[in-house]
This record gives structure tokens, sequence and C-alpha cells, in this order.
């Protein structure tokens, strides 16, 4: 479970939860897949692409889908977003071709690539429709734009990179010590979560802060810690990986 889910089953009564540190990332890292809600299908910031012929598709499919075949996808890349951080989501009537179509993505560059698996299927259970007709079509001349969009208490990557040559950003990383020591962002500090209550007076209040630790839950948590405080922070939803050298990569 997430630090987030945690802390709702700690407030719930329970007793002994767990945390499983390296979330999605190390979930994904080992060739397994997650299984999306419909609520985030039909609400997410996603691009959702279906890998049916046009034939399939017109007959019914998930709203805000964009249509591209499997047969056409070795050759559509121009048709992708721009920014590679865009989580796409592939589905189709043959799940066989969902792992194929995520390798291809990935090595185009995109960082948050998965498969809806029996995603028809789980549409139509969780009483949603289909809508009929042609569908969003990504091609060349028209491709897929995708824009993050940032929620109550977020950083946007860009400003984070840039915050981080500026004296005026404190930026706590709220992951383990372990995590901690095999890299992190130049100039942070480590203050991992669980901590982060007794440490409050290592935290200055003239600086403003940004909270972050390796997919963006821990570093939410501790958002709020902090906020209600009384500190000027926020946090980054996104992705990270940290070198020994300095060097890091956010998505």
């Amino acid at each position: 479970m997430s630090p987030k889910s945690a802390g709702l089953a700690v407030k719930w009564g329970h007793k002994n939860p767990r945390v499983y540190i390296e979330g999605l990332p190390a979930w994904k890292k080992y060739g397994k897949h997650t299984v999306p809600t419909a609520a985030h299908i039909a609400n997410g910031n996603i691009v959702i692409i279906d890998l049916r012929d046009n034939t399939k598709v017109e007959a019914g499919y998930i709203p805000r889908s964009y249509t591209i075949p499997m047969v056409e996808l070795e050759d559509a890349e121009d048709a992708f977003p721009q920014n590679l951080s865009a989580p796409i989501y592939f589905y189709s009537d043959n799940d066989a071709d969902l792992a194929p179509a995520r390798k291809m993505a990935q090595e185009w560059g995109y960082k948050n690539v998965n498969g809806f698996y029996d995603a028809i299927a789980m549409w139509k259970a969780a009483g949603n429709t289909l809508q009929k007709g042609p569908a969003l079509s990504a091609t060349d001349e028209t491709p897929i734009n995708w824009q993050k969009k940032l929620g109550s208490g977020e950083i946007s990557i860009g400003d984070f990179t840039k915050s981080l040559k500026s004296d005026l950003i404190y930026v706590v990383d709220a992951r383990t010590p372990e995590e901690f020591s095999s890299g992190h962002f130049p100039g942070s500090v480590s203050i991992p979560l669980e901590q982060m209550k007794t440490r409050l007076q290592e935290i200055p209040k003239d600086k403003f802060i940004v909270v972050h630790c390796k997919t963006g839950g821990r570093g939410e948590i501790g958002y709020r810690i902090l906020k209600e405080e009384g500190y000027a922070v926020k946090f980054l939803n996104a992705e990270c990986e940290c070198d020994l050298s300095g060097e890091f990569e956010i998505w």
C-alpha cells in the first residue's frame, strides 16, 4: 500500500500496515502491469489510445480515446505528445498487443506507459457506456496535445528544476535514508516522512519548501504536514531518479 493509504489504515484502526516504498516504478520495472480504475480512465490527466482497427472503434470505444491501429503504431511516433512524461494508456480487444505497444512507446522515450487490460469489459462493468462513431484521430499532422495539470500544492517539474539553483528554495527529501544515500537532488536535505513531525525545527520558516520522494506519494503527505504547520510549501508530484554524481531525471 502507499504511504497515503497506510496513514488512512492507521486512522481506521489497523495496527500494522506496511508500505511498498519503491512503489509503482519498481512494480513496472519487474514487468508487472497496473490496473487503472474506470474513474481514472474517465477523468485522469492521461492519453488513451485504442489499438483496434477503425471498424471496431466506430462500433464503440472508450470516450476520450485516440485511435491508432496496432498495425500503424510503428509509424505513428510523431503523432504522440511532445512531452515524454505524458501518461499513455493503450487498450485493445487483443491484450497481446499491449506489451509490444508499451515497449515501442518506451523505446521512443515515454516514461509512463501502461496497458489497460480487459479495457472494454472493465469499462462496461463499471456502468459506463461506449461512444460510437469515429474516435479522435492522432496523426503526424494532428499530433496528440497533452499538458500536465497541476493539482493543489504541486510544483511543476520546470519550476522545480529552475528553483534547485536558487538559494530561496529548501528541498526536503522525504524518502528513506537508504534511498537518499543512493542519490539525491543537489542541496536537498534528508528528512524521512515518518520523522517529519519530530524534526520541524530543522526546516527553516524563511525559505520556500519543496517536499519530494520517488513518485509523489510521500511528498504529498509531507506537504500536508508542513502546510498545517504554517510553512510556505509545495510538493513534487512526479517520478524521479537521482545519481550520486548529482545528475537527475524527473518525469
